[in-house]
Formats: structure tokens, C-alpha cells, sequence
């Protein structure tokens, strides 16, 4: 009787422990799955990251070699060569303003 008490006692400390490691300790079952989630979060930014740096050094490559298309981005970003004349003309929906 005394041994079997002690089984079922030896049996609930070892089942309270693996509850504890499941649920409370710093390495659970939920931390671990939160840290998956977050794993494949950052590991998507990173390819999406990945593809944008390989199309600025593209862009970069292309900007270097190619001066036609260094104008553009010039005259995208409001610049103009020495010596040009600015007409900017409003559209009918900024006349009324």
C-alpha cells in the first residue's frame, strides 16, 4: 500500500513538472511557437528585403552606366539642366483652388 502510494505520488510530481515545462518555463510550448511565428516573419522581411537591395543595385548599376536613364531620375526628381526654363501648368482641379 505504501508503495503504491509513493508510485501515484513519485507518478503526479513527474506529470506537475512536464505541465510546468509545457506551460510556464521559459522554453514552453507556446514561447516556442511564438518564436516560430516570429522566425518566419523576420525570415519573409528578409527575402522581400533580399529582392529589394538586388533591385536598388540594379537601379544603381543602371544609373552609372546608362545617362538617359540618369536624366529621367533627375528630371523625376525636379531637377533641370543649366540653362532650362520651368513652365508648370495647373490642371482644371487646381484652378478652382
Amino acid at each position: 500500500m505504501i508503495k503504491l502510494k509513493k508510485k501515484n505520488f513519485i507518478y503526479i510530481i513527474i506529470f506537475i513538472i512536464i505541465i510546468y515545462i509545457s506551460f510556464f518555463d521559459s522554453y514552453s510550448f507556446f514561447k516556442l511557437l511564438s518564436f516560430r511565428k516570429k522566425y518566419e516573419m523576420l525570415k519573409n522581411d528578409m527575402i522581400i528585403q533580399e529582392k529589394e537591395n538586388i533591385r536598388l543595385k540594379k537601379e544603381n548599376v543602371d544609373l552609372k552606366e546608362d545617362l538617359f536613364i540618369l536624366e529621367k531620375k533627375a528630371r523625376e526628381l525636379g531637377m533641370v539642366k543649366e540653362g532650362e526654363e520651368i513652365y508648370k501648368f495647373k490642371s482644371e482641379n487646381e484652378k478652382g483652388s
